[in-house]
């Protein structure tokens, strides 16, 4: 599985993630500052989940109906991003099963997740 991440998720998780073997690209390296619809539009045309700590992508996703491999926003409050990361580590195996096709949001002490149109319409 492949990822984009959102120039605002911590470098540390994107080092976390490119740790355990998968293959993130970061905006933050390549496309600061990009708007939200060219980053959306990288990830369907890369083929990677996009990951974000933005609350608006699940919302513009879904009302949108946009096709996308997949979406990650993470609402993870907790101040350490070594607990951030000590969270997705615990959480992953309930994660990413469920990202493919869909949305899924990893919070403190939750993960929702929900089907994303395959279509674009």
């Amino acid at each position: 599985m492949r990822f984009l991440a959102d120039e605002n998720v911590h470098s540390e998780i994107v080092r976390w993630l490119r740790g355990a073997g998968l293959d993130v690209a970061y905006a933050a390296e390549s496309a600061g500052g990009e708007p939200d619809a060219v980053l959306l539009d990288r990830a369907r045309s890369e083929n990677r989940v996009f990951v974000t700590a933005d609350k608006d992508f699940g919302e513009l996703v879904v009302r949108r109906r946009l096709a996308t491999p997949g979406v990650l926003p993470l609402r993870l409050r907790v101040p350490s991003v070594r607990r951030r990361i000590d969270r997705l580590a615990a959480a992953w195996s309930a994660i990413e099963p469920r990202l493919s096709g869909g949305l899924v949001v990893v919070g403190d002490r939750t993960i929702r997740s929900r089907a994303l149109p395959s279509d674009g319409g």
